[in-house]
C-alpha cells in the first residue's frame, strides 16, 4: 500500500521569532587561603573551576531577570520558501 503525502503549506503573512534569555545570578565569596596567589583574577578563575567542576550550581532562587528579542522573518521573494531576516 502506497502513502499518500502531501505537500503542508505555511500559514502566510509575518513570522516572528521571539528569544527568551533568562539570567540567573550568585554572588561567590572566595577566602584568601583558598587560592594560589591573593588576586582578583585568580578568585574569578577559582569560581569558574568550581562551576565548571559542579561545585557551584545555579538554581530557580538565584533567578535575576528575563529578557525578550524579536526577530521578524519574510519569506523569500523568488518563491524558495527560505526565510530571510528583516532588518529593524
Amino acid at each position: 500500500m502506497k502513502r499518500k503525502y502531501e505537500k503542508r503549506t505555511q500559514p502566510a503573512g509575518r513570522v516572528y521569532q521571539v528569544t527568551i534569555t533568562e539570567t540567573r545570578r550568585r554572588t561567590v565569596t572566595v577566602h584568601e587561603s583558598e587560592l594560589k596567589a591573593p588576586t582578583p583574577d585568580d578568585a574569578e578563575q577559582t569560581v569558574r573551576d568550581w562551576w565548571h567542576n559542579g561545585q557551584i550550581i545555579l538554581v530557580p532562587e538565584d533567578f535575576s531577570g528575563v529578557e525578550f528579542e524579536v526577530t521578524e522573518r519574510t519569506e523569500g521573494g523568488d518563491g524558495n520558501g527560505r526565510m530571510e531576516e528583516v532588518q529593524r
